[in-house]
């Protein structure tokens, strides 16, 4: 006890041996597993705790009945409450994370039993320096990262396009934008798309516009309440492919093989000693490396797509790369995704993304892009815990499983989604660690039976999305492409935004823009407005035919629904009377209804009777209701 003591020197500075010894009755050390609660809301609670290992959540439940994450709390932390010396009720709930270890500390049981003042007076004296220096630094430095509903993929838009397109998103419920790789990149012949994910140094792109068109996008998100991410590449630099005249960047940089002389203002450079290189030769990864795990050293290692592999044993290299995301969060940047997350040695990049703050005060939201899971035969949670302690994930395996279901392969459909709850049983993945995939740049150029833009017969994409949105699982990420025939085809050259009007639906336009098709724009709203609403009734089931409800329990008061879902992935016609659990009133269908300034213009569902609801759904579509879009 006395080794713990020393460690929780805050509370009892200036303590003699004698009056440790008279205390120690109401000391003792407690361990919580993940997601128990430790104190909450509303309860009295006398204790004081001192975090001795792992993580504390602080979360506050508002009137409403939305929870609002204030802070997370480490190894060296207290926590408690102010109030624990008045007996008041705690004003917010923790809830332990990581095994959380803590020094439980007896406030009530020390003033109840003690009867020396001076005592008394130097623990209440420590107990409000300790427990308001952290109150205060929550406030400052350790806001946890807002997680967002769902992330929207602009791919190869620049960013006066998408200042321009904010309105929108915000009116339709988007809450976080993920820009590509802001870098400058390789010039390579025919303009691939894929030379974006080849840094040339690590100044912003002329490509995309200038600093201030970035700065400017940023602050116009921030005042519609969007959170804008940054692809960051930290895995490799661009190839000296030798079939080009000049190796160099967008904005003019030159290189050779292993040599990058200018890659930021502080005239950093990256040479051969920075890269992973086994006696001065590059090993390519080959395809057993992602199936045995006794091969997984390779990944970390070995060199990916011909791509020269950063060293992140080097401190240089990590040095340099926190030196990139800090610039980014100095823009005003709110979170990172971190390509190539399986070829990384995380521990050594958590070097580069670890305590980090947002110019806002907040840690940054940050995901890595991980495609499908773990090695044959190994259990895809424990595997990818690593992977987790650093942030979210991209679960591309959710989207493979909703793919089948909705193109009723491998014997499923989408009442076994429903019936047996599609989320972490099915992936393997927390439903507090995934980023939910269906598409993205790479699955819908080289997975050949994956749903895309391309790919979607009987309307099964857009029932993908349908489902991804209303299914509370994970954070959604949206994909908004570009019409390509060849893999390697680049951006289009034409803006999307022209004399201040969208151009994405014109005749010529090679804009795909499926993040403004009218069903997949209206389900992000609807999954913005049902975001607190995590539980599942009113289940409906009839094979490739489901309907559910999302419903909000509040503690201590009554369930309620706040929307209703029905998909009929089939030929046939549905009509069905439902029992929708919603308040009786005239519901727009969010499906076929447009959504502008505020106003529902198209078809109406009537709610009568208790929650019953006549609904009628065309074959291969949905019909979707939501408390907040009733008349």
């Amino acid at each position: 006890m006395k080794d713990i003591l020393d460690l929780a020197i805050s509370i009892f500075k200036n303590f003699s041996v004698a009056e440790l010894n008279s205390i120690t009755d109401f000391l003792r050390v407690l361990t919580f597993t993940d997601k128990q609660v430790v104190i909450e809301q509303g309860q009295a609670n006398l204790k004081v705790y001192y975090i001795l290992q792992g993580v504390a959540v602080v979360s506050k439940l508002e009137p409403s009945g939305h929870s609002v994450l204030i802070a997370v709390l480490g190894v060296g932390d207290t926590f408690g409450e102010i109030s624990v010396l008045t007996k008041k009720p705690t004003t917010a709930s923790i809830i332990g994370q990581q095994n959380l270890k803590v020094l439980e500390i007896d406030v009530g049981g020390i003033i109840e039993h003690n009867k020396e003042p001076a005592l008394l007076g130097k623990l209440i004296v420590n107990l409000t320096d300790s427990l308001s220096s952290k109150l205060e630094s929550s406030k400052t430095i350790r806001i946890a990262a807002e997680e967002p509903t769902t992330i929207l993929n602009l791919f190869g838009w620049k960013w006066k396009d998408i200042l321009h397109e904010i309105p929108f998103l915000a009116e339709h419920g988007y809450d976080a934008i993920k820009l590509y790789p802001v870098s400058e990149f390789v010039v390579r012949k025919g303009d691939p798309w894929w030379a974006i994910y080849q840094p040339v140094s690590y100044f912003l792109s002329d490509y995309w516009g200038s600093c201030e068109d970035l700065k400017s996008l940023i602050h116009l998100a921030h005042s519609f309440g969007i959170k804008v991410y940054v692809d960051v590449v930290g895995n490799h630099m661009a190839t000296a492919d030798q079939d080009e005249i000049e190796w160099k960047g967008t904005n003019g940089h030159t290189f050779t093989p292993y040599n990058y002389p200018c890659i930021n203002c502080d005239n950093d450079a990256y040479t051969k000693d920075d890269f992973v290189l086994h006696e001065g030769k590059e090993i390519a990864i080959s395809n057993q490396d992602y199936t045995k795990l006794e091969r997984i050293w390779h990944l970390e290692h070995y060199t990916l797509l011909g791509l020269p592999k950063l060293n992140y044993e080097k401190e240089h290299v990590k040095n340099v790369l926190r030196k990139y995301v800090n610039f980014l969060l100095s823009l005003g940047i709110d979170g990172f995704r971190v390509d190539a997350a399986k070829h990384l040695n995380i521990t050594n990049a958590k070097y580069v993304y670890e305590n980090l703050l947002t110019s806002s005060g907040s840690v940054p939201f940050i995901y890595q892009e991980y495609f499908l899971g773990s090695p044959e035969g190994i259990d895809v949670k424990s595997y990818m815990e690593k992977y987790f302690s650093l942030g979210f994930v991209t679960c591309f395996y959710y989207g493979i499983i909703l793919s089948d279901s909705i193109l009723k392969r491998n014997g499923n459909c989408l009442q076994k989604l429903v019936e047996f709850s599609l989320g972490t049983p099915w992936v393997g993945f927390p439903n507090n660690r995934a980023v939910v995939v269906l598409d993205n740049h790479d699955t819908e150029r080289y997975v050949s039976d994956g749903l895309n833009y391309k790919n979607s017969p009987n309307n099964a994409y857009v029932i993908g999305y349908i489902f991804m949105l209303a299914w509370p699982f994970g954070i959604p990420k949206i994909m908004s492409s570009f019409k390509f025939s060849e893999h390697d085809d680049g951006f289009p050259k034409d803006c999307v935004w022209k004399n201040e009007k969208i151009t994405c639906f014109d005749p010529d336009s090679k804009w795909v823009a499926q993040h403004r098709w009218n069903a997949i724009a209206n389900m992000v709203l609807f999954r913005k407005k049902t975001k607190n609403a995590t539980g599942i009734t009113h289940k409906w089931l009839n094979g490739d035919q489901v309907a559910f409800a999302r419903t909000l329990q509040i503690p201590k008061r009554m369930q309620y629904t706040t929307g209703f879902v029905v998909i009929n992935n089939t030929s046939d016609v549905l009509v069905n009377t439902f029992e929708t659990g919603l308040p009786d009133g005239r519901y727009a269908d969010m499906i076929s209804s447009v959504f502008k300034d505020g106003i529902w213009i198209g078809p109406k569902v009537d709610v009568f009777n208790f929650g019953m609801a006549e609904i009628r759904v065309d074959p291969f579509s949905a019909v979707v209701l939501c408390i907040d879009c009733c008349e």
